[in-house]
């Protein structure tokens, strides 16, 4: 029988609620004031291009995730606008700012008036606002990630199985939309419940000798999470690959040109005896006729007629066989050149530590130098009557995009802004998981989109909350972390109702069986 809430507990409460609401809805409105400002949809090519004919004609890509055409087909086919799936965007990424608040108060255990504040530096976060008017994944993908993020931060605060579970569901519908994060979801899978479990390991391992059942069980039951979230990744990933395989009428696969894809982006490091094929090697031999050492180029080499992928398609024309010569060549690059292909990220990285290189990066990302064909042109305006004026001033989110240049500085020093919440004990399970996310999202975006800040995307999310970290460890709520719940075995004091429960308080009946 629960015992009935003081009224002043009961205020808080009600008070804490209305405030919610408040944000929520101040979220939506800004959002939707931006939009009317800036309602016009934007696109990159051919990314946008493929989207489009896919959402027209089922055509699945070869290079890139599908599952974001769907999208276009339900939401502006048949009204035929674009308007839809923009507003529809745009609404998403309030819900992405709203889970950002969210974790800063019920997990980070933040006061309720930061939390609110930190979504709302989400909510104007260039990196996101400007990508809501484009025909791409990126905004879809983030809400996505949030989920992802929210549901794993859960499960390292509960450590409960529905948690893992719902982080596999969401991860695989996110490289659905964008497989740029399929090494950070695998990653996930395995760190996730080692993260969770590695301070009860330790605390059971400094114990007295005769706990030796309870220490075990303790590992048991890391065991046994983790093999769950391995498994259910296998299965999840196995079934959309197989989905995928059917859409295209292939053989299961997450994409079909991953090869060829990455060697134009290691083509600054690819030595003629790396490849696997002899045509392939001697046209690495005449390298120095298209720039294949400029890494500067690389987005070339895969796209510009002239470059690596457009001669080696003539060379070889059959596109399975192309790519998976490509893929043997790419393995042997980095069996022969571990520390070369480790260099290419820091390589690119350096690049953006330029005031002037930040700025023609966040023009690149408008597309300009690569405007809209005359087909896509005139689809565009039989199939959802829009007219594309390439030769438009900059809109009121692109000025913005472009002035926020300093912001990109945080940005890039998301990583190390981690590491130091980690040496900070601020949420420190918390502090490790974003850290990883932030390493394995900063070396992607540095080796696979150079010459852009449109990777640096989901980066600036997790700045954000590398940053609430920060200013937990300044305030200090009135809360226990993770690390003080695990140190103390003594029973804690009567909590508070938003009192977070300790990540051990699941082993104690594990932990009395065993004994």
């Amino acid at each position: 029988m629960t015992s009935p809430v003081p009224p002043a507990e009961a205020a808080r409460r009600l008070s804490e609620t209305r405030g919610w609401v408040l944000f929520c809805f101040c979220v939506f409105a800004l959002k939707l004031l931006l939009f009317a400002i800036d309602p016009l949809p934007k696109f990159v090519m051919g990314d946008s291009g493929s989207y489009i004919w896919t959402a027209l004609s089922g055509w699945i890509p070869e290079d890139r995730s599908y599952f974001y055409g769907y999208v276009i087909r339900w939401t502006s086919v048949w009204p035929e606008s674009l308007t839809g799936l923009l507003a529809f965007q745009a609404c998403l990424s309030a819900i992405t700012c709203i889970l950002l608040a969210a974790t800063c108060r019920f997990i980070f255990k933040l006061p309720a008036r930061w939390s609110c504040l930190f979504g709302f530096l989400c909510a104007l976060d260039p990196l996101q606002l400007l990508w809501e008017r484009y025909v791409m994944t990126e905004t879809i993908s983030l809400g996505l990630y949030a989920f992802v993020i929210f549901h794993s931060c859960l499960y390292l605060r509960d450590r409960r199985l529905r948690y893992l579970a719902l982080v596999q569901v969401f991860s695989v519908l996110l490289i659905g939309f964008r497989i740029s994060f399929l090494v950070l979801v695998e990653a996930n899978s395995v760190i996730l419940p080692l993260i969770a479990f590695a301070p009860g390991i330790l605390a059971r391992l400094r114990g007295r000798a005769t706990e030796n059942a309870s220490r075990w069980s303790v590992v048991r039951l890391c065991g046994g999470h983790l093999l769950a979230s391995v498994l259910l990744m296998l299965l999840l990933h196995t079934g959309y690959k197989r989905a995928n395989g059917w859409v295209s009428k292939r053989e299961p696969a997450y994409l079909y040109a991953t090869g060829t894809t990455i060697l134009a982006y290691w083509a600054p490091i690819l030595q003629p005896e790396d490849a696997s094929d002899p045509r392939l090697a001697d046209l690495i031999r005449q390298g120095d006729e298209f720039g294949l050492r400029d890494f500067a180029l690389r987005n070339g080499q895969r796209f510009s007629p002239g470059g690596l992928l457009d001669r080696w398609a003539k060379i070889e024309p059959d596109p399975s066989k192309a790519n998976t010569i490509a893929r043997r060549t790419a393995r042997r690059t980095l069996s022969h050149h571990p520390l070369g292909v480790l260099s290419l990220p820091w390589h690119i990285y350096q690049e953006y530590w330029s005031v002037q290189a930040l700025k023609q990066f966040a023009e690149r990302d408008f597309s300009l130098h690569n405007p809209p064909t005359a087909d896509l042109i005139a689809l565009l305006a039989t199939r959802f009557h829009l007219t594309q004026d390439n030769g438009a001033p900059r809109s009121f989110l692109q000025w913005y995009y472009i002035g926020a240049w300093p912001y990109y500085f945080l940005v890039l020093l998301a990583p190390l802004l981690s590491g130091l919440a980690i040496l900070l004990k601020a949420g420190r399970p918390y502090a490790i998981v974003l850290f990883v996310h932030i390493s394995i999202m900063m070396g992607m975006s540095m080796t696979f989109g150079s010459e852009t800040l449109r990777f640096l995307q989901p980066i600036s999310f997790m700045t954000i909350l590398v940053l609430a970290l920060g200013a937990k460890a300044v305030f200090k709520p009135g809360c226990a972390t993770n690390e003080e719940a695990v140190s103390n075995d003594a029973p804690s004091p009567v909590q508070s109702p938003l009192t977070l429960p300790s990540p051990l308080d699941d082993l104690a009946p594990s932990a009395a069986i065993a004994s």
